[in-house]
């Protein structure tokens, strides 16, 4: 089973994924901030880092640097062992359907706000799928190899 089918049947087809992860995921050069939006976006929604990573590597040959791997890694960290770091970020629940505030620590918050998400009224769900990304036609070609990858 490729990276990605495991997280599709976790999180559902990635044409109700945001557009903007898809974009980070596939095509994006890593940057601090394109990594902490995707691990917010995999962490609120329950996807194992190993699985996370996985994914995103195979989707970015920009991923084999190991300093990126080690950003992915401590961004995770950071929200599964923080006490202190108190941040609340948003995220798009893809079951919910809806942004969802996400406060750290992880340890004790995350679990609660899963069970009872605290949706944002009145802001609209994003541009969602492949189709609506700035490289549409590149994304869909590398969907095609990163589907015959292998975990």
């Amino acid at each position: 089973m490729s990276p990605l089918q495991a997280l599709e049947d976790h999180l559902g087809s990635i044409d109700t994924w945001p557009s903007s992860i898809i974009q980070y995921l596939f095509v994006d050069t890593p940057t601090p901030r394109v990594v902490e939006a995707l691990t917010v976006f995999f962490i609120g929604n329950g996807v194992p880092k190993t699985l996370a990573y996985r994914l995103y590597h195979a989707c970015n040959p920009t991923t084999t640097n190991e300093l990126v791997r080690q950003l992915f890694y401590t961004r995770y960290s950071i929200w599964q062992t923080s006490d202190t770091f108190r941040r609340t970020y948003w995220y798009y629940d893809v079951r919910m359907r809806k942004h969802v505030r996400l406060q750290v620590p992880y340890s004790t918050q995350l679990l609660a706000i899963r069970e009872n998400p605290i949706p944002i009224h009145g802001m609209p769900a994003p541009p969602l799928g492949v189709h609506n990304t700035a490289t549409r036609k590149l994304i869909s070609i590398m969907l095609e190899r990163v589907r015959q990858e292998q975990l």
